[in-house]
Order: structure tokens, then C-alpha cells, then sequence
């Protein structure tokens, strides 16, 4: 297991455990007088506040490397498309719109961008109204217009988007998950996910490295599909642009 712990951490659990014995464990040994009393109620009380720190970072650190064995790409299927929609940002429909589309780009240099970097016929990506920005790769150039529904059969988006800015859950103590889906939405089918997993530092490392930057913990990815060699996000590994427009 990979633990968050530094010299810095272990010095603040010692200053916890000092003000724990010398403010708690001692005071309420002494007040029960009974030797046998301070063996069965001390004791205990003693052992659980003094091991916390450890606890706490053993339990993140066992239960994030369990979670990271589930990290990574997995493609269940993969289907050949014109384009699909990626629901992973949305704008704000623009004040000009047209469904009837319109030149966005025709230099050489974009549309040989475009045809080596994405390679589908076309992109949609969704408004905040439902709606869909539409660009689409014609012979002479690449065209947009504004839809109020999607064409698009498959979608990118996460998996977990209770509100437009959160996409991370909360699968454990100091411990999210970040997770893209591929989906047919004709029949509601998951065609691939992505997993991450994050985990933040214990209380003790987390009081003193966020003042330092270093408060974000790590995060697991997993493996992907090979090739490529270079990561892509999910739905290059699921959606094969087509071949022929």
C-alpha cells in the first residue's frame, strides 16, 4: 500500500498523542483511582485515541488501492460512427443561431487538424437549454449550426453530474471517484467507462500540506486500450470514426 505519510505528520501525531495522554488518558486514569477500572475503561479510551491517526490513514490507503484495481479504460463494445455528442461541457446557446449550417473554418491547416485529430464526420456538444452546437466536416470545410435536439445515437458524458459543476462522487472517507461513460442512447446501452480514483490526505498530513500546495493527494488512472500509445479520452477507444463520408 502507498501511504501519505511524511516526518512532518509523524511529528504532529506525537504532539497529538502528548496532549491526548497528558489531557485525557492520565486525568481520567487518575480520577477512576481503581487499578482494574483504569485497565478496562482507560485503557480502551487510551488505545482508540492514540491509534486513530494510524487508523485513519490505513483505512484510506487500503481501501483506495482495493478501488484503484477497478481504475482504468474498459470497452465493452465498439461501434463505427459519423459523430456523437459529447455532454461532458455545456454552453450557453449562442445569441445567433441557424439550422442551417453555416462555414465555421476551410484552411487547410484546421481542416487537416481536424481530420487527423478527430476524424468523424461530425461533433455535437450539448446547450444548457437541451439543445446542441453541431459542427460538422463537409468537402469544403468544416460547417456549424445550432440544433434544438441532438442526431447524434452516442454520447460522452460522466457518470455521476448531480449539478453542472460537480462530477466527482464521494465513494469513501477522503476518497472520490471521477467516471466518463460511453452510451447508445437508443438502447441504453453502456459501451465503455473510464474510472479514476482520488484520494485526499489524512487529517494530520492534510493540516499542514495545504498550506504548502500539496493537499490534493494522488489520484489512480488505471490502464488503457495499446495502442495508442499516447492516452485519449474514453470515446476514441469506443467510437471508430467512420470510415467513408
Amino acid at each position: 500500500m502507498d501511504y501519505q505519510i511524511t516526518f512532518v505528520g509523524v511529528w504532529i501525531i506525537a504532539i497529538y498523542s502528548t496532549i491526548v495522554f497528558l489531557l485525557i488518558v492520565r486525568p481520567l486514569a487518575r480520577g477512576l483511582g481503581d487499578r482494574v477500572l483504569q485497565w478496562t475503561i482507560a485503557a480502551p479510551i487510551a488505545v482508540v485515541l492514540l491509534a486513530a491517526p494510524w487508523a485513519e490513514e490505513y483505512w484510506i490507503a487500503s481501501r483506495f488501492e482495493e478501488a484503484c484495481k477497478d481504475a482504468g479504460v474498459h470497452v465493452y463494445k465498439q461501434v463505427e460512427v459519423d459523430g456523437f455528442v459529447d455532454a461532458t461541457s455545456v454552453s450557453q446557446r449562442p445569441e445567433v443561431s441557424s439550422t442551417d449550417p453555416k462555414l465555421l473554418y476551410n484552411d487547410a491547416h484546421s481542416l487537416a487538424k481536424w481530420d487527423r485529430d478527430l476524424g468523424y464526420r461530425f461533433k455535437e456538444t450539448l446547450l444548457s437549454d437541451g439543445g446542441v452546437w453541431h459542427v460538422e466536416r463537409y468537402p469544403d470545410g468544416v460547417y456549424y449550426s445550432v440544433l434544438d435536439n441532438p442526431i447524434a445515437r452516442y454520447h460522452f458524458k460522466y457518470a455521476y453530474q448531480p449539478s453542472k459543476y460537480v462530477t466527482t462522487e464521494q465513494v469513501g472517507w477522503k476518497m472520490e471517484k471521477l467516471e466518463y461513460l460511453v452510451v447508445d442512447s437508443e438502447k441504453e446501452e453502456i459501451l465503455g467507462r473510464e474510472t479514476k480514483y482520488r484520494r485526499y490526505l489524512s487529517i494530520q498530513e492534510g493540516s499542514w500540506r495545504k498550506f504548502w500546495g500539496g493537499g490534493q493527494g494522488i489520484m489512480c488512472e488505471g490502464s488503457a486500450p495499446q495502442p495508442p500509445v499516447l492516452r485519449q479520452l474514453l470515446y476514441r477507444y469506443v467510437l471508430i470514426p467512420t470510415k467513408n463520408r
